[in-house]
């Protein structure tokens, strides 16, 4: 597991590029086109009033049509009177649509409307702000989406929100009706683009917006046809807007083609015929990956995503009592996603052979149970599974490049089969072994024994396909462990690799290998993990009664898969102030039900927001909730995704971390804006290095260079330097 250190993946960020300038140029022309439309439209002689709203509130943001954005929003601001300021609205002189234009039309010889995100220090027309707004919702509302590419999927959506959002969804192969208006991610989102935007009212906007699409119906009623609009017209949809949303828990989820479904816009139709030809051109094979992904780092960051709930899944899998004795330590040092089936079956089967393969010796082995998978070793077998997965795609396919490979293996949930066959469909060829796919992959993935791992996987095991299926289906108890075990072909000759391995067991045998120092530092930091991990594991099995209280459904923690402990009570920002302390700490674990007839059910994915504090607090209630998607990227977190902790957080609750960071970025307030929040995650989430917590799991016989890195001159000082947490 302790090789030498490539290239990061993503470290040439960017393929194709288009000119920023004439992006922000181009974007500001469709957007300036929808204000003539929507001026055309709004009766500004009979309600003069109309004119002042439209330029201080009347935003193409929402999830109608750009147009009818305009007009909900212009409807929807009532400032609040002045004094003096009582006359009818109707008796005001309206200023010509002209005028209104003038002040609305941006000019592009002034250098500071090229920044993105504006300065706030410097005033803009309405159209450049709108265009902040629009790229605030989709980087507030999508992890991993720099603002370079959001206003790319904009340019293809002819600056129409929902279309964007439309061609985002399909990209990241997000199930039918992911996206939905109801969401709290949404409503954030949402909320950013208004104060990005500099909306007077923020709220407004957010309760217009959720008001017209959830009432589409009537708002297509009203807005139909594409003539002016009436006084009376104007006044049906104040109505309606003082109406607000119904009910959320009424509404079903309203995703951008049901929204998107309803009578157009021209500029809708056309937004969305762009849309289309895309996809069609796709399926045609004239287009290729790159025509939107165009940042090699963002879908690094979606692939470890899709890695890391294959991962989750196999712990789901795999028994409680195995996971306790040995099975946690074989994944962590070779429980690959690559090999000759699906993802989840390839980790189960690289565990259960490495672990019959490679067994620690009993005098190094953790003499307690343990309940918790360390959080930094899981993201760096999947870092490993990730560079391996790369490598074995390119040695099969030499023609495609970085991106190329990263592309197929996301379309292809990171089954890297699936993925050379989509490839093929592209016009890649394959040429080269599989023997040596599966060698440049496990030397670069730091596997112990690459040449065992190519005979392994390469193999034939000892038991009928549809024996293995039927095995590997459902929650694995230990006789089939064991009945995988005696399956798995592990006798073989002995290979170069093999003999120094064994040489190096015979040099360790004498302890040979670690100094005073390093055996006692292994033994107090083991310590420490059994201590770290009771702290945790009583603060999830607490949240957990009192869920199964509520629930009526006794629950028992299978195992721990994550953990946060650097949560703050509020918005990062202010966490100087604070001396950087945390109250809460974030968590995942699996846990299985009880059924009434004694039957346990395969194991749930769990989060929780707990207190950090050892003794509880009644200010800092923990609670747990299960979470219905392994996927981390549905929902956004501040602390999680800045510490580039891949915890799964659920899709309606509320939790620290959620809003107030994305507020104050979109303020253009915060420390860390979004590109930056990007990089950080990126920084901590590629794990491909050695680190202190391999003293956990040292193993003599695979570990004697690690040991010889690592000499341990203060025992002290380095158990200091985790006074926190471990995980």
């Amino acid at each position: 597991m302790h090789g030498k250190r490539d290239p990061l993946i993503g470290d040439r960020c960017l393929s194709v590029l288009t000119d920023e300038k004439q992006d922000i140029c181009d974007l500001l022309g469709y957007i300036h086109d929808f204000y003539r439309e929507a001026l055309d439209r709004l009766p500004l002689g009979a309600i003069p009033s109309l004119a002042p709203r439209l330029l201080k509130a009347g935003m193409p943001i929402g999830f109608l049509d750009p147009v009818s954005n305009i007009i909900a929003n212009t409807i929807a601001y009532t400032p609040s009177p002045t004094p003096g300021s009582d006359k009818e609205e109707e008796e005001d002189e309206a200023p010509s649509s002209e005028w209104i234009l003038s002040k609305i039309i941006t000019d592009t010889n002034d250098i500071f409307v090229f920044e993105l995100p504006l300065s706030r220090h410097k005033s803009m027309t309405l159209a450049r702000l709108s265009l902040d707004g629009l790229v605030s919702f989709l980087t507030s509302h999508y992890r991993y989406l720099v603002s370079r590419e959001a206003m790319s999927y904009l340019l293809l959506a002819r600056a129409d929100l929902l279309t964007a959002v439309r061609l985002i969804e399909r990209d990241r192969n997000k199930r039918c009706n992911s996206f939905s208006i109801t969401s709290p991610t949404a409503k954030v989102a949402l909320e950013c683009a208004a104060v990005s935007a500099r909306h007077p009212e923020p709220d407004v906007l957010v309760k217009a917006s959720l008001t017209m699409a959830s009432r589409l119906a009537d708002v297509t009623a009203v807005l139909a046809g594409q003539g002016p609009l009436s006084p009376a017209t104007i006044r049906s949809i104040a109505k309606l807007l003082r109406r607000g949303p119904p009910i959320m828990d009424d509404l079903t989820n309203l995703s951008p083609d049901h929204l998107c479904g309803k009578k157009k816009s021209k500029k809708r139709k056309r937004s969305e015929q762009t849309a289309e030809t895309i996809e069609g051109s796709r399926a045609q094979k004239k287009l290729g990956p790159q025509l939107t992904f165009r940042f090699t780092l963002a879908l690094k960051l979606l692939l470890l995503g899709k890695i890391h709930g294959h991962y989750l899944q196999a712990l789901a899998k795999l028994p409680r009592d195995g996971l306790r004795k040995l099975h946690h330590c074989s994944l962590l040092r070779g429980g690959y996603c690559y090999g000759p089936k699906d993802p989840v079956s390839n980790i189960i089967l690289n565990t259960i052979w490495y672990g019959s393969m490679f067994p620690t010796p009993q005098k190094f082995q953790l003499q307690f149970k343990v309940d918790m998978i360390c959080t930094d070793m899981l993201a760096r077998i999947e870092c490993c599974s990730l560079y391996g997965l790369v490598t074995f795609l390119r040695t099969r396919l030499p023609s495609i490049s970085e991106h190329d490979a990263i592309w197929f293996l996301f379309r292809s949930d990171a089954d890297v089969h699936k993925a050379i066959r989509e490839a093929m469909k592209h016009d890649h060829s394959v040429s080269g072994s599989y023997q040596d796919a599966y060698r440049q992959a496990a030397v670069v993935s730091w596997h112990d024994n690459p040449d065992a791992l190519v005979k392994f996987a390469t193999s034939s095991l000892n038991m009928e396909s549809a024996q293995l299926l039927t095995i590997l289906q459902g929650t694995l108890t230990n006789g089939r462990v064991e009945c995988l075990t005696m399956a798995l072909p592990h006798q073989y000759p002995p290979t170069k690799s093999e003999e120094q391995a064994q040489q190096v067991t015979q040099a360790t045998s004498n302890s040979h290998v670690l100094s005073k120092n390093q055996k006692r530092f292994i033994s107090e930091f083991q310590k420490k993990f059994r201590r770290d991990q009771n702290f945790f594991v009583r603060k999830v099995k607490a949240a957990l009664r009192h869920y199964s209280q509520q629930k009526g459904v006794h629950y028992k923690l299978h195992i721990i898969c994550g953990v946060n402990p650097s949560v703050p009570g509020g918005s990062s920002a202010a966490l100087f102030k604070k001396r950087f302390r945390f109250e809460y700490f974030h968590i995942n674990f699996l846990a299985t039900a009880k059924g009434p007839n004694s039957a346990v059910a395969a194991p749930e994915l769990f989060f929780a927001q707990c207190s950090n504090s050892v003794e509880e607090r009644r200010k800092r209630p923990s609670w747990c909730s299960p979470v219905l998607d392994s996927r981390i990227d549905n929902v956004r977190c501040f602390s999680c995704e800045f510490n580039g902790a891949k915890i799964v957080h659920p899709y309606d609750e509320l939790y620290w971390g959620r809003y107030k960071d994305f507020n104050i970025i979109a303020q253009g307030k915060h420390g860390t804006p979004n590109d930056l929040l990007i990089s950080s995650c990126h920084y901590h989430s590629d794990m491909m290095a050695t680190m202190t917590e391999d003293f956990i799991y040292f193993d003599p016989n695979t570990d004697s260079e690690f040991a010889k890195m690592n000499p341990i001159s203060n025992v002290a000082r380095e158990l200091k330097g985790f006074k926190g947490r471990i995980f």
